[in-house]
């Protein structure tokens, strides 16, 4: 890396957009604009061009020197969220056209919320992206063996291709049953469309989700074409306007399952929100600087509130997620999220009187009442305005003002006087509701996960976290929350930490049902690879085989060597009779003696142990290895985070003033400091404003900030005198 080479990632938010420009010695300069959702290029560029300007830099004269630029886009999720996707139809197995209208048992229930659930009546199944009069059956059938039992009928095919083209499709998705272990229907389906109709876009499950279960394969594939147009499109402008700009090298985008990958290859399916992993890989990379083995990640921007675990035990994967009430069979990193931020409406239920804050926001427009944009409706920012925490005068640097006599208006005519409440106390009560939402989506899922919270650090980002993180950590049982000086655009530091990496899977369909079980070691007990069949230990070799042989094909193609490479084998395996799998990594790549098999179940048991305890184990049932997985990595140049020298506790020369805030009902005097005058070893009591350019933290009387070396603050529970 030469001395003005860059390496700029961008995240693009519900309400703001975040860059980050990361210098040779590994300084860095962030860089923030608002969100432009009708044309998402427009922010992508505003926000680098903000971090430039600060830099005294064009923006052609920075990108022009950008030898990586990585991108987490909201784009694709919008596009299912909003519905204004094509229009497409689906070609099938006969027999199974009704597969995503049914959305067998769980489809009825997925997404909704506790209140829903309550009141399943008034509520309706999502509706399906592509209609049943748009679904064709074709005559064909591949076995559980991947064994052609019925041949494809192309003439059905042809004629199901005209009659769906006739009916105004944009494109068609083919999913197939068994597809995954025999791929040539689909792929023939694929080419008798390209000869039809050269230009109409298509999506084989095969290429999407080449994995078991035909509800998730389908809803995966139909959403990968679903979302590809926009996505693509996107893509191309970005990348039209980044060569015009001086910028020659691949896009790559952050990936949902972590990771990056080109732009070029990406599955659009794949960038399903993205966006928050930027911020989970950021806390993996500080747990490892750190030392730490328990860390959250905890993200609060304009509308919703993303927490992530990264325990050290397990995988962080969701096997199959949620995208807007459909359940997908490509994985994600596990991010939790709620509908809280600085933009969630507050409001008081008429019929109860009661004061409720979210799930509704006003996004970026018309945003906050104190934005001035036209906004109405009083939110959890206006809130923190109203209490003084947040300087009008100094949001975002400076660059935008803030209206707080607006802001009061609003939260006394909506909330205050028809509740009998002072103005600063509704103020109060809005964020102590916000804040208890998010501390309880803490504490719930690390106790539904056996995990303790006094055994873990918090980490505090997003533009709203250091304002509330105090508020939704207080009761967690959680004792340290670390907040980095740039915690507005984190997920887009914690990008520039992500590796190249590609993810492979296929079914292989392997089920042992009689194995010899000793009760006395709890182990299963196989003296012999004679026990098992040849085709057992055939498909799990030849699977990795195939899964290697395409992965060193795309990396190859990447220009990396395969010496630079870092290969990591997961497995997904069950008891039989179970529906659920356990994700763990494979010992082996190869079976080739008995040893290979035995540290196979051996590793699938001390993870089924951890989850679920001795007592829930099923050896009766033999063992079954429903997917495989291969990971491949690349460790591009990353950021270097540089310790700062001790500069003693005193803060003082970072104090910039004093102004009255609200804290348990009564305003205090307190001391506000820059953040950007933070130097290491500096200890601030509570109660204290922390002002940066981005982001304020708010430190109340309990608590105390010690900057460390990294300049990050580090908050703990004090004595209050």
């Amino acid at each position: 890396m030469k001395e003005e080479d860059y390496i700029i990632y961008i995240d693009t938010g519900g309400t703001f957009s975040d860059a980050v420009i990361i210098r040779k010695d590994g300084s860095f300069i962030t860089g923030k604009a608002s969100t432009t959702p009708d044309d998402l290029s427009i922010c992508f560029f505003n926000c680098i061009k903000d971090a430039a300007k600060k830099m005294g830099k064009s923006l052609k004269e920075v990108l022009s020197k950008t030898i990586i630029l990585g991108y987490g886009t909201t784009a694709g999720t919008n596009v299912v969220i909003t519905r204004l996707g094509p229009k497409l139809g689906l070609i099938t197995t006969k027999g199974m056209e009704d597969t995503t209208i049914i959305m067998k048992c769980a489809g009825r229930f997925d997404g909704l919320n506790s209140e829903e659930m309550m009141h399943l009546c008034d509520t309706d199944m999502p509706e399906t992206l592509i209609p049943r009069d748009l679904i064709e059956g074709v005559t064909e059938r591949i076995d559980s063996k991947g064994t052609i039992f019925i041949p494809l009928r192309e003439g059905e095919v042809k004629d199901a291709v005209r009659t769906l083209k006739s009916q105004g499709v944009d494109g068609i998705a083919v999913c197939l049953l068994w597809s995954f272990l025999n791929d040539i229907h689909e792929r023939r389906i694929g080419e008798i469309i390209g000869e039809i109709y050269p230009d109409l876009p298509v999506s084989i499950s095969v290429d999407v989700a080449p994995v078991v279960r035909e509800y998730t394969r389908f809803n995966s594939t139909i959403i990968n074409l679903y979302i590809s147009g926009p996505v693509k499109k996107l893509f191309s402008v970005v990348k039209g306007k980044l060569k015009n700009l001086g910028y020659k090298r691949p896009l790559l985008v952050m990936q949902a399952a972590g990771g990056l990958s080109r732009s070029e290859i990406i599955q659009p399916i794949n960038t399903l929100n993205s966006g928050p992993v930027g911020g989970l890989v950021g806390v993996e990379f500080f747990k490892n600087v750190y030392g730490i083995t328990h860390a959250m990640g905890s993200d609060v921007g304009g509308t919703s509130f993303d927490i992530s675990i990264a325990s050290g035990e397990g995988t962080g994967y969701i096997r199959e997620p949620l995208v807007s009430r459909f359940r997908i069979a490509n994985p994600m990193c596990e991010i939790i999220s709620i509908g809280a931020g600085g933009g969630t409406i507050a409001y008081m239920d008429k019929k109860t009187r009661l004061l409720h804050v979210g799930t509704e926001s006003s996004g970026s427009k018309p945003g906050p009442v104190c934005y001035d944009l036209g906004g109405t409706e009083p939110t959890v920012t206006d809130a923190d305005v109203v209490m003084n925490r947040i300087d009008p005068e100094f949001f975002l640097g400076g660059k935008m003002k803030l209206n707080r006599e607006k802001a009061m208006a609003a939260i006394e005519e909506k909330i205050a006087r028809p509740m009998g409440m002072e103005i600063e106390e509704a103020a109060l009560a809005i964020s102590n509701i916000i804040d208890s939402a998010m501390e309880s989506t803490i504490t719930t899922h690390l106790r539904e996960r056996g995990l303790d919270p006094k055994e873990f650090v918090l980490f505090a980002f997003g533009g709203a976290g250091p304002t509330h993180c105090a508020g939704y950590s207080k009761g967690s049982g959680i004792e340290k929350v670390i907040i980095p000086p740039y915690a507005a655009t984190f997920s887009a530091f914690g990008a520039s930490t992500a590796n190249i990496m590609h993810r492979y899977v296929t079914s292989p369909q392997i089920v042992i049902p009689n194995i010899n079980y000793d009760l006395k070691t709890l182990k299963f007990n196989i003296s012999s690879l004679k026990e098992l069949s040849e085709n057992i230990i055939d498909r799990f070799n030849k699977a990795y085989q195939e899964l290697e042989k395409r992965g060193h094909a795309d990396m190859k193609e990447e220009g990396f060597k395969r010496e630079e490479i870092i290969a990591n084998y997961e497995l997904e395996a069950r008891y039989g009779g179970q529906l659920w799998e356990v994700i763990f990594s494979s010992p082996v790549k190869r079976i080739e003696s008995i040893h290979d098999f035995n540290i196979i179940t051996d590793s699938f048991e001390k993870e089924y142990q951890r989850l679920y305890g001795k007592g829930a184990m099923y050896p009766n049932g033999g063992f079954e290895i429903i997917t495989m997985a291969l990971r491949l990595s690349v460790a591009p140049v990353k950021p270097g985070i540089i310790q700062k020298g001790y500069k003693g506790e005193d803060p003082l020369s970072a104090i910039k003033g004093e102004r009255k805030v609200f804290f348990d009902n009564r305003f205090l005097n307190t001391p506000i400091y820059s953040m950007e005058k933070l130097e290491h070893g500096y200890t601030i009591k509570g109660p204290a404003i922390i002002e940066g350019t981005e982001t304020t933290l708010v430190v109340p009387p309990d608590r105390k900030i010690t900057v460390d070396g990294y300049l990050n603050m580090v908050m703990e529970f004090c004595n209050v005198s």
